[in-house]
């Protein structure tokens, strides 16, 4: 029924240390031009939209010995322009030390980005049965990085079923991020074989490096952040959590930004 293994949720990720920060910073720069490996365009009906919320950015891994060896592992949503985002607890649980997790912000909307700035991704908190995590995040450069940083609005209330939502996500190659579109299902509550909960789902597929995208209603709030992908009978929808379901955790981890309505 469901794709995107897991093992254990523990989640205590560190910043790399001074020695690791110049193979992020390479990586980073072979990303702004394209040159990872993988297929250019591993999805092509899947088009990048002008609408593409800047607040939706990659977490990279980088391979601590071999600073080529970079892939997208998912999508963060950024919460708070203090440097806090919200993305699936298993995008971040298998960071190790041969594992550099950071997040690359634009200079300005995804349509228009021409520089990134990197950001690692520090101390993590994971709620299991959710497989959502909280994350800080700290500038790799200069200060001025931090005003590159675009906040999501949240939303808890007021989306329905049968109401489109957009999710935006990276799939592994370049700079530019997928966008898909769906319609929201009726609210069911999903359970994994992983032991994680889901309680909404959109109807249209996501692919691999989607996991922590944030799912957008037609006002532009976040409501939701993808965790899993459907397969077999469930194959073409997308289940996540609500952010309905989300927020007290988000409230624990420390975050006290307002709600959209």
């Amino acid at each position: 029924m469901w794709v995107l293994p897991r093992t254990g949720l523990h989640c205590n990720v560190e910043a790399e240390t001074a020695a690791v920060r110049p193979l992020v910073q390479f990586a980073a720069l072979l990303l702004l031009h394209g040159l990872l490996l993988g297929n250019p365009e591993p999805y092509p009906a899947a088009q990048v939209a002008n609408a593409a919320p800047r607040f939706a950015v990659p977490i990279l891994c980088t391979d601590n010995q071999h600073a080529a060896h970079t892939k997208a592992r998912g999508t963060a949503v950024i919460v708070d322009t203090s440097g806090v985002i919200l993305t699936a607890a298993h995008v971040v649980q298998e960071a190790q030390l041969d594992c550099t997790l950071t997040v690359l912000a634009p200079n300005d909307e995804w349509s228009r980005a021409s520089k990134f700035y990197a950001f690692a991704v520090q101390q993590c908190s994971a709620d299991p049965l959710l497989d959502i995590a909280v994350c800080h995040i700290a500038a790799l450069d200069r200060l001025k990085d931090w005003s590159f940083l675009r906040a999501a609005q949240i939303r808890t209330r007021g989306w329905k079923a049968g109401s489109f939502a957009t999710i935006t996500g990276f799939t592994g190659w370049g700079w530019f991020p997928t966008v898909v579109r769906g319609q929201i299902l009726p609210p069911q509550l999903y359970h994994t074989h992983e032991g994680c909960y889901c309680d909404v789902a959109v109807s249209v597929e996501t692919h691999e490096g989607m996991s922590g995208s944030p799912i957008v209603d037609d006002g532009g709030a976040v409501i939701g952040v993808v965790t899993l992908a459907g397969t077999g009978k469930f194959r073409g929808a997308s289940f996540g959590t609500s952010l309905a379901n989300a927020v007290g955790f988000l409230r624990k981890s420390g975050w006290s930004g307002p709600l959209a309505w």
